[in-house]
């Protein structure tokens, strides 16, 4: 199972709840509960996110949820990524940063940079295979970058194109506009291609002793092993969730997690515990 801090689905509800769209039933269909989300130090399964954001997007009526989000919230609220970002000397630097620290945010996810020419491609792909469909994700966190960049540069450019995986047929000229850039979809890979000539743009914030503290942290959190609070955690909130229900069944918790019950099973005895033992 793979593990994420869950910052999209959180501001995906403060979104929904700001205006007055229920959640409950995008919740339930995820296997999240608001608890859950309110508590930062838990997590819950990337599967379980994709899930939540594209049924939400369903809830509201509205296929461009991912962007309308994006454009609304607290840049800082990814964490540490952001700050790892903001305190960079450079553009270069600070994409690199995103690269490297990715998974501390998102255990899923791996970010690459390579160069063509006179440009650079940050690239972003599943580690594994994923069914849940994703869209409303991967157009979020897009614009999150693109705003990010704008911030910490205090420069008004925008990425020469995006690319996404997923396929999209309606709301192509609001997509656009909202990104600013030229967007192509059902691709081979998502990706965020800058010019070269931006990568030494100095980001205004840069800070070289908080980068020492925040690298030297975020190594230690790559280099922890998923801890015990991780898995049993998310199990627990998933019987919580799953309760009203009564379909509190391992093969249940499973599928809301995005894994097989045997790898359920497997992933507790690695943590010292077993199904039967999660309250």
């Amino acid at each position: 199972m793979l593990w994420t801090r869950g910052v999209a689905a959180r501001e995906t509800l403060s979104y929904l709840d700001r205006r007055g769209i229920d959640a409950e039933p995008a919740l339930i269909g995820a296997g999240i509960s608001r608890r859950q989300l309110s508590q930062d130090d838990v997590g819950l399964s990337v599967a379980s996110q994709y899930r939540f954001l594209e049924l939400a997007a369903a809830e509201a009526n509205d296929q461009l949820l991912g962007l309308r989000v994006a454009a609304e919230m607290d840049i800082r609220a990814i964490g540490i990524l952001f700050y790892l970002t903001e305190s960079a000397p450079t553009v270069s630097s600070a994409l690199e940063n995103l690269a490297r620290y990715s998974r501390t945010t998102n255990e899923a996810l791996v970010a690459e940079i390579s160069r063509q020419k006179d440009e650079v491609i940050f690239a972003i792909r599943h580690l594994q295979e994923f069914n849940e469909p994703h869209r409303q994700f991967f157009e979020l966190l897009a614009l999150w970058f693109v705003r990010t960049l704008h911030k910490e540069t205090n420069r008004d450019f925008t990425p020469l194109r995006v690319t996404f995986t997923h396929a999209r047929n309606a709301d192509l000229r609001e997509v656009h506009r909202l990104l600013r850039c030229p967007v192509d979809f059902a691709q081979g890979v998502d990706s965020w291609i800058l010019p070269e000539r931006v990568m030494d743009l100095p980001i205004v914030s840069q800070d070289g002793q908080l980068l020492k503290i925040l690298t030297a942290h975020a190594d230690d959190l790559l280099a922890e092993r998923h801890s015990v609070t991780g898995l049993r955690s998310m199990v627990t909130h998933q019987l919580a969730s799953l309760l009203p229900s009564g379909e509190s069944r391992a093969t249940v918790v499973a599928r809301q997690l995005g894994m097989s019950q045997r790898s359920l099973t497997r992933h507790l005895a690695e943590e010292g515990t077993t199904f039967g033992e999660n309250p």
